[in-house]
This record gives structure tokens, C-alpha cells and sequence, in this order.
């Protein structure tokens, strides 16, 4: 087995161009072989504790006059999409009875699991499967994410994965068909350098990042275009609280917003 032979397709020079279906791949790669050890770097834990507590104050805004989350009498379930080690699944389990999570990278799906069971939730209230919303190969009707479980969900959340995506406006509408009539998708990500004010973030020069990333960040109108486009209503934007603190080399500072909108219900 030659270990070298997959290292050469890293190597691409400024400039040129990657195919789009090469960035999912990248994407797969790329957080396969990050998957163990990216949450312990400090600044990846403090943006994980921002995210978590922003999401956790802002309860109330994110799930608006139709969601009602934590109630007894009914289920909620919610889809943490590009789930990571599940996060956003952990921060919001008191106000859900489930959550599912779907990533591209097993290595990421097999850590949310490995996290759930360690911290006591049970598989039917916290899992997560391999899986890509705009892939061909889940396009099978036998595949588990099209299954009634990972379909009507209450609330969906991406949360800092919109800007890997080499079409934003697909993905959005793949996660608006998720949702039941009457639920919340939820976008956290990075507002564009344009309205932040921020230093543009940068990929370091010689990392994988610089082909895994499509776009650096959003405009509220252009999130807000995705949301009309899904066929979505009752859009909120808010910047998160806070600007997050990144490693200088990759631009020292950020901001956050999370975007929210509703399935009408019919």
C-alpha cells in the first residue's frame, strides 16, 4: 500500500479552479482526518461554547410565534445537519425530545455518537448517521436519511458548515423540505467581511481549508434570498452577541449571526 499517493491531490496552485462536486469529497477528507483532534484546539472550543450559549439564550427568537420546544404533550425533533461532534445537538437537548444528526464525515458522526452515549442520552433521543443531503448515492429510498425518522422535523440547524458548501441555495432548499409544516431552519454562520467589518477570514496559505471552504461568509440579503427561494417565511437575523475570537493567521477576529426562518404552515 503506498501511503504517499494520497497526498499529491493537495498540492493545487492559487488560482485554479476546483470542480464543485471535488469540494464535497474535499470536505469528506478533509474533516475525516481533522474529525479527532479539532476540538481541542482552544480557539475551535471557545467558538463551540459561544455558539452553544448563543443558542441557548436566543430559545425564544430562534423558535418564534410556531415552535413550541419543551413542551410535554408533544414531540419535537430536531436536524443537526453537518453535525460535527454534535454540539448544537448537546446545547439544545433540554428543549427537544430528539435530535438526529447527518454529516459527511464518519469519522464526525462516529465522535457525535461516541459524545452522546458518554454523556448519558439515549440513542433515541440523540444519533447520527452518515449521510449528504445533496449527494446522489442518498438518493436511494432505502437510505436511512429517507426514512420518515430523518424527515418533518421541527427545527433543522446548520450551523458553521453553509460556507463549505459549493451552492448554498441547494442546500438551503434540501433543508427546507426537511422541515414540517410550521418548522424552523436555523443558519449559523460567518456575516460576509463586507458587512462585519472583520478582516476577511483566511484559510492558511498551505492547508487543505483553502479547498474545502466555497465562500467566506454571508450577506443578510443573500440569506434572506435562500430562505424566499425554499419557499420560507418569517426570516430573523441577528448578529450573535459577541465577536468570535480566531487565530490571527486566519484573520484574528469574526461575526457570528444565526438566520432563522418558518415552513408555513399549511
Amino acid at each position: 500500500m503506498n501511503h504517499h499517493h494520497h497526498h499529491h491531490h493537495h498540492h493545487h496552485h492559487h488560482g485554479e479552479q476546483l470542480d464543485p462536486s471535488q469540494i464535497g469529497q474535499r470536505n469528506e477528507e478533509h474533516f475525516d482526518k481533522v474529525a479527532p483532534n479539532i476540538f481541542s484546539e482552544p480557539w475551535v472550543l471557545g467558538l463551540t461554547n459561544q455558539v452553544s450559549n448563543e443558542l441557548q439564550e436566543q430559545v425564544a427568537w430562534i423558535k418564534g410565534e410556531s415552535l413550541s420546544l419543551n413542551t410535554a404533550d408533544q414531540e419535537t425533533k430536531m436536524l443537526d445537519y453537518a453535525c460535527g461532534d454534535g454540539m448544537v445537538s448537546r446545547a439544545l437537548a433540554k428543549y427537544i425530545s430528539k435530535a438526529r444528526g447527518i454529516d459527511i464525515s464518519s469519522g464526525m458522526v462516529a465522535q457525535y455518537n461516541a459524545r452522546a452515549t458518554s454523556e448519558g442520552y439515549s440513542q433515541d433521543k440523540m444519533h447520527a448517521v452518515h449521510g449528504d443531503l445533496i449527494a446522489a448515492d442518498t438518493s436511494a429510498s432505502d437510505h436511512i436519511i429517507n426514512t420518515p425518522e430523518y424527515n418533518d422535523f421541527d427545527l433543522a440547524v446548520i450551523s458553521l458548515a453553509l460556507h463549505h458548501v459549493e451552492n448554498p441555495q441547494q442546500m438551503v432548499s434540501k433543508l427546507a423540505d426537511r422541515l414540517a409544516d410550521g418548522g424552523v431552519l436555523l443558519i449559523i454562520d460567518w456575516v460576509s467581511p463586507s458587512e462585519s467589518g472583520c478582516q476577511p477570514l483566511l484559510p492558511p496559505p498551505d492547508s487543505d481549508v483553502q479547498h474545502t471552504v466555497s465562500k467566506m461568509g454571508f450577506e443578510e440579503k443573500e440569506v434572506q434570498g435562500y430562505f424566499e427561494q425554499a419557499g420560507l417565511s418569517s426570516i430573523g437575523w441577528r448578529w450573535c452577541s459577541e465577536k468570535s475570537k480566531l487565530p490571527e493567521d486566519l484573520g484574528g477576529q469574526a461575526q457570528l449571526f444565526m438566520a432563522r426562518a418558518e415552513r408555513p404552515k399549511k
